[in-house]
């Protein structure tokens, strides 16, 4: 059993997937510094993360989605309810989640563990996610 971890700071956008805004698309990158493990950064430039979320009418959500590396992919699902809401800057939101990673691919097979995300929405639909991993590979 190896454990790896990440600390990568996703930016990108918020979008809705339907008309009604009842499931929202997540589409953001992270660029790797010098201190990323390889098997994330090795073989791309960025981590691509795609997830789809769907909000309630409370500030809560579940998520579920996936984020490519250059070693391969995780796929990760909501922990428990994610929460959204105010913050002291009016242009922001900001919130925060727990996310199952479920599986990967390539280097990622068979991985479990957990990332937690801390993040902010801009009133323009601008995502900015601060994210921390620990990831258990069965290789």
């Amino acid at each position: 059993m190896r454990e790896v971890r990440y600390q990568l700071l996703f930016e990108g956008k918020v979008s809705p997937e339907d008309e009604m805004g009842s499931v929202m698309r997540v589409e953001t990158r992270a660029s790797f510094s010098s201190l990323t493990d390889d098997i994330f950064s090795t073989g791309a430039p960025q981590a691509v993360l795609s997830a789809m979320v769907e909000p309630d009418q409370f500030g809560a959500f579940r998520q579920s989605g996936e984020i490519i590396f250059g070693g391969g992919t995780l796929t990760f699902t909501s922990e428990n309810e994610g929460h959204i809401g105010d913050s002291p800057d009016l242009t922001l939101q900001r919130g925060s989640a727990l996310f199952r990673i479920e599986n990967g691919t390539g280097a990622f097979e068979g991985a479990s563990g957990t990332i937690a995300s801390v993040f902010t929405v801009s009133e323009n639909a601008e995502m900015r996610d601060s994210q921390c991993a620990v990831i258990f590979l069965s290789k």
